[in-house]
């Protein structure tokens, strides 16, 4: 398929999802388990644009929101418990697999038209509508593409969620999908005067004391494998107990993985009931999203993660024979 006819194929998507709000009620909305800025973001974002329109929005989060994003617009207003009833459409946000947003598939069955937005390369195309595009930085950055073909008058608030889904998942631009666009549509977004700076030191500069003490202990269990170039951390369910912490706070701990000279790929395990969630981070050509895909998981090429069932040490020598080859 040629690039053309992908980004034909890209507008005629974006073209029926336009006509299925103009026509629609009714909207489910969800992101993916442990949600991250891009998932809660473009969430809000969406849900304020269609209730400017008239339409009944449900918001759905089967984890959490983190506490470092419950500053955004109407982020009380998600819920973590399914709604009976039908809807017109339903949307998920960044979920490569309708079950990375969890248990969904009973609103699914009872919803007109599924609708699957994502930028990650690895998502499977399940949705009625699929507007998959791996090249964009975010969710949010497509989410602000579909505003603009809709000649949407972005609200301060709307722009405050998209802002926040770009940063999060750019690591304030320095990931290597930020692109010229995702730096124009960002400046677009500071045009209608929302406290950017104040944002970012929310995200960035504010740590809840458990975020500090679970960095200290995965930064304790670091170990260089692979010649230097493989940096793997590991957290126990009893690490979170001892510091009263929950999975939120270990977010972004993996990117300390990348800081030794010479690493090209991190690894953390976080041990969770039943099962053990696993983040990838490489650098340059390095793909750890394959790495991901091949225990059910997915995500970017140098950011990407899986959830697998047993026990720790099982999962962390499944993973790490894989890692040790692909750096060899």
């Amino acid at each position: 398929m040629t690039k053309q006819m992908r980004t034909l194929d890209l507008e005629t998507e974006f073209k029926r999802l336009e006509d299925l709000i103009a026509k629609s009620e009714t909207f489910f909305l969800a992101g993916h388990l442990n949600p991250d800025g891009d998932t809660i973001g473009s969430m809000l974002a969406i849900a304020t644009v269609l209730k400017r329109l008239g339409k009944k929005v449900f918001l759905f989060s089967q984890d959490p929101v983190p506490g470092n994003l419950l500053f955004l617009p109407h982020v009380r207003g998600i819920r973590s418990r399914l709604p009976s009833g039908s809807f017109d459409a339903a949307i998920l946000l960044e979920c490569s697999t309708p079950e990375r947003g969890g248990n969904l598939e009973p609103v699914l069955k009872r919803s007109g038209t599924v609708v699957n937005i994502d930028h990650h390369k690895t998502s499977e195309f399940y949705g009625d509508i699929n507007i998959v595009e791996p090249h964009s930085s975010s969710t949010a950055e497509i989410v602000y593409r579909l505003f603009y073909n809709m000649n949407v008058n972005l609200a301060r608030r709307e722009a405050t969620c998209l802002y926040t889904g770009i940063v999060t998942d750019t690591g304030r631009f320095h990931f290597p999908a930020t692109s010229p666009r995702t730096l124009e549509i960002a400046s677009r977004l500071l045009e209608t005067g929302f406290k950017f700076s104040r944002i970012n030191d929310l995200l960035y500069s504010t740590k809840a004391s458990e975020s500090l003490k679970i960095l200290g202990r995965a930064l304790e269990s670091l170990e260089m494998k692979a010649g230097g170039k493989l940096a793997v951390m590991t957290l126990k369910a009893s690490d979170f107990k001892d510091f009263g912490a929950r999975s939120e706070h270990s977010e972004s701990v993996i990117n300390y993985g990348l800081m030794p000279p010479g690493v090209k790929a991190a690894v953390m395990f976080r041990e969770e009931a039943e099962r053990v969630s696993v983040t990838f981070r490489s650098r340059g050509h390095l793909d750890v999203s394959a790495v991901a895909k091949s225990f059910g998981g997915g995500g970017h090429r140098n950011a990407s993660g899986c959830r697998m069932k047993g026990g720790l040490p099982a999962a962390r020598e499944k993973v790490l024979s894989v890692l040790t080859r692909l750096l060899a």
